[in-house]
């Protein structure tokens, strides 16, 4: 499955399903079938509802009757408003070697604040005091539900999904001071993701993804995640 968020005509968002290249909203879906299905997709992620949801609109038709071109709608960010949004630096070892950094004996962590989010080609603002902004594309993890003292080996069952992320960092701030991690990775619109986030089913071999940061269609940096310093199983422990 993927699901995503949309603006509807009258401005407001819509958790959204994508099929094939077909989106189909829960706004049309509770209009068309009386359903009382959540407009938010952080609800539908947090209730695990979205396989049942996924199945009804199949057995009731709604991909033919409300399925729309994804290339007709507004997509936005899939959540607006996250718990919160956590990120690990310096995690893939060639990266580390490219900036001359020693790989951290633990993941290094900073979080980013919901005011940095925006969706797929939303404009991203460089603050004033940076002269040097950096972009990098990640693999984002989606939880499902609220865990703790997971295992290694269990950490698929409390992840939903997978999410493309572009990272910014003001990269001259950063290295004035190592701890201005967070500072240097917070400001607005910081943090564009989407459009879609991909249930797990979809990707039995993470390891074998490439991210790669393209800016204007030039290839700038590439990584698999099999080159992750602590891989997906050890940070969701972690």
């Amino acid at each position: 499955m993927r699901w995503g968020s949309i603006r509807r005509d009258d401005g407001r968002r819509s958790a959204a399903l994508l099929v094939g290249d077909k989106v189909v909203t829960m706004w049309d879906v509770n209009e068309k079938f009386h359903r009382k299905y959540p407009l938010r997709l952080e609800d539908i992620i947090c209730d695990g509802i979205a396989g049942t949801i996924d199945a009804d609109i199949r057995a009731l038709g709604g991909i033919q009757t409300l399925g729309v071109p994804a290339n007709a709608v507004e997509i936005l960010a899939p959540m607006s408003s996250p718990e919160r949004i956590a990120g690990i630096g310096l995690n893939y070892r060639a990266h580390a070697q490219d900036l001359s950094e020693t790989v951290p004996e633990e993941p290094a962590t900073f979080l980013k604040p919901t005011s940095s989010i925006i969706g797929p080609g939303e404009i991203i603002e460089i603050p004033q005091v940076s002269e040097r902004t950096t972009a990098e594309a990640e693999l984002a993890l989606v939880f499902g539900r609220t865990c703790k003292n997971v295992p290694e080996h269990a950490w698929r069952d409390v992840v939903f999904g997978i999410v493309p992320v572009l990272d910014m960092t003001t990269e001259d701030i950063l290295r004035k001071n190592s701890r201005f991690l967070t500072r240097s990775k917070g400001y607005d619109t910081f943090f564009s993701y989407g459009p879609w986030i991909a249930t797990l089913d979809e990707f039995p071999e993470l390891e074998t993804i490439t991210v790669e940061t393209v800016i204007n269609g030039e290839v700038r940096a590439q990584n698999r995640v099999s080159g992750m310093v602590y891989d997906l199983a050890n940070l969701v422990q972690f």
